[in-house]
Order: structure tokens, then sequence, then C-alpha cells
């Protein structure tokens, strides 16, 4: 049985759920509320002790002397626009899986009114298809955290897709973990493996069953600036690149290589581009932009373009 003590609690549980700008509550509305939900039976004096105090504790309760009608809170964790970004952001996130984004959402809405939530209930998940399954994503990443922050080496299971469209482990990794980061809508680990003692990015969402070990991790001093050059989590020594972009592209290219670039015009429909990157992540992105983008420098990622391009199975 709740005590008078639940009384500002509760009321605050009310105001959360029930109220906002355009949805205030009366007093005869909070009182048959506490009494529906709470089984507390509380009068117009107790009421407004209860508003005083949270208002003291620093919640943002606007009251009758307001705006006239009632009370509602008006100031909330998370605001409306807040949680419609991350919302969408959930939803578009492939590395969290189907079930525990619907989770995710909804603990988002519990920061809105119920009235408010009713504006996103129509919300739902487009791309199924791009959900990972891997449900120990987010487990995964508090032990990596915690290796990471111990300096310790964690061996895992990776998983690769067979042809039956389901993930399976193939290989067991062991590995010294230096960073977590977030790039092409994916979660790398920024990592060294004992089997290939080069900087590598693996995707946390393709691993499971992580073991963290007593062995201290290797350490280098250049794991960290490779991940930052990284381009689509291809790492690497950077070499200077040099491309002629058609100008229709050129938002893709500061969106992809960011402003610290240098950018000539060639002539009224083109532009050159240099900067420094590994080449391998480079190549990638140049092939899904070939009618605007040609390879300049360096000359064997040029050749090498070029005898993709030969390859192309629709020219054969």
């Amino acid at each position: 049985m709740l005590t008078e003590k639940a009384n500002a609690i509760c009321l605050l549980e009310v105001l959360k759920e029930y109220s906002d700008a355009e949805h205030i509550l009366p007093m005869r509305e909070i009182i048959a509320k506490m009494q529906s939900l709470y089984g507390i039976k509380i009068d117009r004096r107790t009421v407004y002790g209860a508003v005083a105090l949270l208002i003291e504790l620093g919640y943002d309760v606007s009251i009758y002397e307001d705006n006239g009608v009632g009370y509602y809170l008006r100031g909330r964790e998370l605001e409306q626009a807040e949680v419609l970004l991350l919302t969408d952001a959930v939803y578009s996130f492939p590395f969290i899986p189907a079930k525990q984004t619907e989770q995710l959402v909804q603990k988002l809405q519990k920061a809105l009114s119920i009235h408010q939530r009713k504006r996103y209930r129509y919300l739902t998940i487009a791309r199924q298809d791009r959900k990972t399954d891997n449900r120990q994503v987010f487990w995964s990443i508090e032990q990596l955290d915690e290796a990471i922050e111990q300096k310790k080496k964690v061996r895992l299971g990776y998983l690769h897709y067979g042809l039956d469209k389901k993930q399976h482990e193939t290989k067991t990794y062991t590995l010294s973990p230096y960073e977590m980061v977030y790039m092409n809508e994916r979660y790398y680990l920024v990592c060294v493996p004992d089997h290939a003692p080069s900087t590598r990015l693996y995707r946390i969402d393709r691993m499971r069953d992580i073991q963290l070990l007593d062995e201290p991790r290797s350490e280098t001093a250049a794991v960290r600036q490779e991940a930052q050059n990284a381009v689509y989590a291809y790492v690497g020594k950077p070499e200077r690149i040099v491309m002629y972009c058609d100008r229709t592209i050129l938002d893709d290219v500061i969106d992809r290589f960011g402003t610290d670039i240098q950018l000539r015009e060639r002539d009224e429909n083109t532009f050159s581009v240099s900067f420094t990157a590994p080449p391998r992540g480079v190549k990638f992105w140049a092939l899904q932009y070939l009618p605007y983008v040609e390879v300049v420098e360096p000359e064997w990622l040029r050749e090498e373009v070029i005898d993709s391009i030969g390859k192309n199975r629709y020219l054969q």
C-alpha cells in the first residue's frame, strides 16, 4: 500500500505520462488519476504540496497560476524533436537487431506524454533485411569497452553469411582491441589480430561469445591514426590521392573525405581533388562513382581501377 511519501513520485509519473503543453491536467483529473492508477486518495492541498516539492527538486512544472487551466510537465529530459531524431537514428542503424530496435523506440517514447507518442506510432522498420540478427551486439560493446579499458586481449567468434542467408561462425580470432568507431552505418573494432599483426577493423555486429583474456594486448602507436584515416573501413598506409571529378558530385566528395582536401577547378564541368587516405578504400568509393570520377594518382591505384573496370561482367 502506497503511503503519503509516494505522493510526489506518483504525481510526477502522472504528469510525465498524461500532460504536455497541449494537454494540461485540471486538478480534478489529477485527483482522479492518482486514485485510479495508484489507489491514492488525495485532496487539493496535498496536490499543491506535491507540486511544490517537485518544483523545489528542479522539475519544470507549469501550475494553474501560469496557464489558468491546471498542471503539466513543461520540461523533459528529452524534447519531442530530440526523441524523433533519436528514433529515426535507431531505426536506421543496421547494427541494432529489429527486436531491440522496437524496444529502444518504446523507451525513447516513454520520455514523451502519451499524446505526443501517437505521432510516432506508425513508424516501422522499412528494411528489415538490413538489420543484424546478432542479439549480442550491446553485450559485445560492453565487453569490448572493458577489454580496451583494461588493455587486455579478447577471443571471439566471427560470423559470415552462408547461402542459407543466415550468419554462421566461421573463424575464431584473438585480437588486441584499441578503439570502437562508427563509420559507414556500422560499428567497428579497431584492433590488431594475433594471426596478422597489422591494424584491422572488424564489425562488432558480426562478433559473438567475446572472452576477455588475461594476456595484455599488443601496444602500437599507429593504430588510432590508421583508424581515423580509414575509408570504407579499409585501413593501411595513407598515400596521396588525386582524382578528377564531375562537379555534380562535389557534395559527395566532401561528405566522404571531409574539408581537409585540396580542390582545384579544371573547367566549368570538372574539378581536381587531392588528399591523403588509405588507397584501398578510395578505390571502392571511386568504383561506385565511375561515370563521374577518374583516379589519377597513385599510378598503381589507377591501374587497379582500370583492371576492375575491365573485369566488369556487364561488358563481357
